[in-house]
C-alpha cells in the first residue's frame, strides 16, 4: 500500500474515532442526567377556566418536552403576599426556571428579582411589572384587547349612556392595559365612564359592585368587566335585577357560564384570551430559555372578540372549546 493511500485510510479512521468519541462524551455528560426542574408560579390556582387551561397548557408542553413541572399559586388572586413567599420557597428548591405570574405589578418585583438574583432563569407570564426583568415575556396584549372592546362596545353608545367598568385587581397591569384600550376604543366617548371599580378577582364581590353602581348611577346602561371574576359577577347581577338587554355589557375570558350568558343575551360580546396558548408557549419558553437558547422577548399569546353572531364558526367554537388537549 503507497504511503498516499496509508495516509487516507489513516486520516478516515481517526475521523471516525472522533466521532465515536464524541458520541460517547455527549451520552456519558446526558444519560442518566436528571430532567430540567421548572416550576409555574400563577397568581391563583383555583377551578376558573383561565388559570386551569393556563396550567393545562404548561402540563401539555412539559410532557411533551420531558421536564418536571411544579404548578404553585394561592387560592384567591388577591393573595398578593402568599404568591410571594412561595417564590421564596421556589427559590429554594432551585429549579431550572420559574415561569411567573405576578400579581403585583410593583410589590412582586423584588421577589422576581430575588429568581434572578439566585441564577434561576425567569420567564414571566399574563402580566408585566413596572421594570422589565426576565428573559421573555408570554402574554395577552392588554391594550389591544380592551381597545377591541371599546370600538365594539362604542356602537351602543349615545348622548345619554352612562358607562361603568368593574376591573379586578387595582394596579395590576393587565386591569391598566384594559382599561386604557378599552378608553382608547371608546374615543370621545370615554368621557361618559361614571365611575371604575375593582372586586378583587371575586366575582361575588363584583356582584354588589355591580348592584352598588347601578343603585347610585339609576341611568347606567353600559357595564364590562375586565377579567372572568368581575365579567361573572357584573353580569349576574344585571341579570338578577331584570336589566338584561336594557344594559349593554361585554367581559373578558371565556367561562362556561361566561358563554351561556353571551348565548343569553346579557353579553353583548366578550373578549377571550388564549390562556391553554400561554401555559403551553410560557412553559416551552422557559425551558428553551433555561438550556441556553435563545428566545423572543415578548410573545403574544392572542386575544379575540367573541360575539353571540360569530361564536358559532368552527375556529371560534375551537378557542371557546379547546378541550385542554391542543396548542
Amino acid at each position: 500500500m503507497g504511503n498516499y493511500k496509508k495516509k487516507i485510510l489513516a486520516a478516515g479512521f481517526a475521523a471516525c474515532f472522533a466521532a465515536v468519541l464524541g458520541l460517547w462524551y455527549w451520552q456519558s455528560r446526558n444519560e442518566g442526567q436528571s430532567p430540567l426542574k421548572i416550576v409555574l408560579i400563577q397568581k391563583a390556582v383555583d377551578d376558573t377556566d383561565f388559570w386551569t387551561s393556563i396550567y393545562e397548557g404548561g402540563q401539555m408542553a412539559a410532557d411533551e418536552l420531558g421536564v418536571e413541572l411544579t404548578i404553585m399559586g394561592p387560592k384567591r388572586e388577591s393573595e398578593t403576599e402568599l404568591q410571594h413567599q412561595m417564590i421564596l420557597e421556589a427559590i429554594e428548591e432551585k429549579p431550572d426556571a420559574i415561569a411567573l405570574t405576578p400579581s403585583s405589578y410593583d410589590a412582586t418585583l423584588p421577589f422576581a428579582a430575588q429568581i434572578e438574583a439566585a441564577g434561576i432563569t425567569l420567564v414571566l407570564m399574563d402580566s408585566t411589572m413596572e421594570r422589565e426583568i426576565g428573559e421573555s415575556l408570554i402574554a395577552t396584549d392588554n391594550f389591544e384587547a380592551g381597545y377591541k372592546m371599546g370600538t365594539f362596545m362604542k356602537q351602543f353608545v349615545n348622548e345619554a349612556t352612562v358607562i361603568g367598568v368593574v376591573g379586578h385587581i387595582k394596579g395590576t397591569s393587565t386591569a391598566v392595559e384594559r382599561e386604557r384600550g378599552f378608553r382608547a376604543g371608546l374615543a370621545d366617548a370615554e368621557k361618559q365612564i361614571a365611575e371604575v371599580v375593582f372586586c378583587d378577582s371575586s366575582s361575588e364581590k363584583a356582584y354588589q359592585l355591580t348592584c352598588g353602581l347601578l343603585e347610585k348611577y339609576p341611568d347606567m346602561n353600559m357595564i364590562v368587566g375586565l377579567n372572568e371574576y368581575s365579567a361573572v359577577g357584573a353580569a349576574l347581577a344585571v341579570k338578577d335585577l331584570g336589566l338584561s338587554g336594557s344594559c349593554h355589557m361585554a367581559g373578558f375570558d371565556s367561562s362556561i357560564e361566561e358563554i351561556q350568558l353571551l348565548e343569553e343575551g346579557v353579553f353583548d360580546a366578550i373578549v377571550i384570551q388564549k390562556p391553554f396558548n400561554m401555559g403551553y408557549l410560557g412553559i416551552e419558553t422557559a425551558v428553551k430559555a433555561a438550556r441556553g437558547k435563545a428566545v423572543e422577548a415578548y410573545v403574544d399569546s392572542g386575544s379575540e372578540l367573541i360575539t353571540k353572531e360569530n361564536m358559532y364558526t368552527e375556529e371560534n367554537q375551537k378557542l371557546l372549546f379547546p378541550f385542554f388537549g391542543k396548542k
